[in-house]
């Protein structure tokens, strides 16, 4: 097979899979080494092992997108959502997830990206945009207050510190149910605390 005549058929697919490969290439025996050779000869871009990117279109992808064909089961959360969400003004230098599989950290051509890990009961309250899992503004930060609780303490000193968004509205009712769901004692401090912080400020 000829590059072109498999860069045509997959024009839908700019990031894929060595299972999609041989899904859709299902009567080329052969397709995985001609993709190990045209990703040697610069065709292809290899982002980790079985995953790939067309060439000639990665700088249209978008990183975003990428997160959950990087790792799955995972949704975008933590620092990367509450900065896209403007709750925390300090940009991240790696896109952050969640995940219920093992933790794990990927560098890549198209930037960092980590996975924490979190119990399958905590896995939800995300929603899709743009190809991509992302975690809403209220379970990125319970997210985030779950993994980091340890190091945190309900002051309003702590959220100053953090430079929290004072005037960010979060779902009041999103946040009473994801408490009754968390059911820990220091993180629903921390978010009382943050509360109000919020309206004290």
């Amino acid at each position: 097979m000829k590059f072109f005549e498999f860069e045509k058929k997959m024009l839908k697919y700019p990031i894929f899979t060595s299972k999609e490969v041989r899904n859709i290439f299902f009567n080329e025996p052969a397709i995985l080494v001609q993709i190990a050779f045209w990703s040697k000869k610069g065709y292809l871009k290899k982002i980790k092992k079985g995953l790939y990117a067309m060439a000639n279109t990665q700088n249209n992808i978008n990183p975003m997108e990428l997160a959950e064909k990087i790792y799955a089961p995972s949704y975008l959360s933590l620092e990367f959502m509450l900065h896209h969400y403007g709750i925390i003004p300090d940009v991240p230098g790696t896109f952050t997830s969640v995940t219920s599989r093992k933790t794990m950290f990927y560098k890549t051509d198209f930037g960092n990206f980590s996975y924490q890990k979190i119990k399958p009961e905590f896995f939800f309250g995300y929603i899709r945009q743009d190809n991509a899992g992302m975690a809403a503004p209220e379970k990125a930060l319970f997210d985030y207050l779950y993994l980091n609780k340890k190091k945190f303490e309900a002051e309003e000193n702590f959220w100053r510190e953090m430079r929290i968004d004072e005037d960010f509205k979060f779902d009041r009712k999103k946040i009473e149910a994801y408490k009754k769901i968390f059911n820990d004692k220091k993180i629903n401090n921390l978010i009382d605390s943050l509360l109000a912080y919020q309206k004290n400020a």
